[in-house]
């Protein structure tokens, strides 16, 4: 059963027909005619999904395919963005979101890869997982976009049934579940090497006092002192005995 329509071929469900909303001549919706954002879970114990989108009936047959969609015992927050330049905003503001569904064609014919492009390059952000999806494929060609935008995955919007936007948007999310569980342990293990490290040159420094220091009294032992002498260079200038058969044995003769 398709739920998404593409820009140009309308493909709705029976049981999601609804009336269209009144639009104003623009083409754009009112900011007191978009989606009721759903309530926000008050334990913060959600995911947080960003649908960027032009198209009004876009985000509210997104809502409907997603309703009461949970993961991991959390539910699914979504925040609707209606051109990539809001988008933007949103992101700046708060950009710990799990994934975002980016249309290709908006303000313009790539404002989607251009906001592709400054989401991960821009601003950094690589743990978000980024869903383009398109409902004129001929502007952004699938192979073009795999290959030259940082993506995980591309969709015709006229192929996306309620059973693959359920698909799509768990496995999206189980991947940024993975993604910041493997960075959480490798912070962990990073962590536990520094303190490992600190621990093994704290002991290697109690081993160097305790030989250079005498056990019953505490003071410096003659192993620091010759130390100190290497250290200063004195050592090298004492002289040290040389054998020899004449009457100068002995006697001392310096190294050099």
């Amino acid at each position: 059963m398709k739920l998404i329509r593409s820009k140009n071929k309308k493909t709705w469900p029976d049981e999601t027909r609804k009336e269209e909303r009144q639009r104003p001549q623009n083409g754009k919706m009112e900011v007191s005619e978009r989606p009721a954002q759903p309530e926000i879970n008050p334990d913060g114990n959600h995911w947080k999904m960003l649908i960027v989108d032009d198209e009004p009936d876009v985000h509210e047959i997104t809502r409907i395919a997603l309703k009461g969609f949970r993961f991991d015992g959390k539910i699914l927050e979504l925040i609707s963005a209606y051109s990539a330049e809001q988008a933007k905003e949103i992101l700046h503001s708060d950009p710990s979101f799990s994934a975002a569904l980016i249309d290709v064609v908006m303000e313009t014919e790539e404002a989607g890869l251009d906001l592709v492009r400054f989401i991960r390059e821009e601003m950094g952000l690589s743990h978000i997982r980024l869903i383009v999806r398109t409902g004129q494929p001929g502007k952004a060609p699938e192979r073009y976009v795999i290959d030259h935008f940082d993506i995980d995955d591309y969709k015709e919007k006229t192929d996306l049934t309620t059973l693959k936007m359920y698909t799509m948007s768990r496995s999206s999310i189980k991947s940024y579940r993975d993604i910041l569980t493997i960075e959480a342990n490798r912070t962990e293990l990073e962590k536990k090497v520094k303190e490992r490290t600190q621990e093994l040159h704290r002991a290697n420094q109690e081993l160097i006092e305790i030989s250079l220091t005498d056990v019953l009294t505490g003071l410096p032992n003659r192993r620091h002192a010759t130390q100190q002498l290497k250290t200063l260079g004195g050592i090298d200038r004492f002289r040290k005995p040389h054998i020899c058969d004449d009457d100068r044995c002995g006697s001392f003769q310096s190294d050099q």
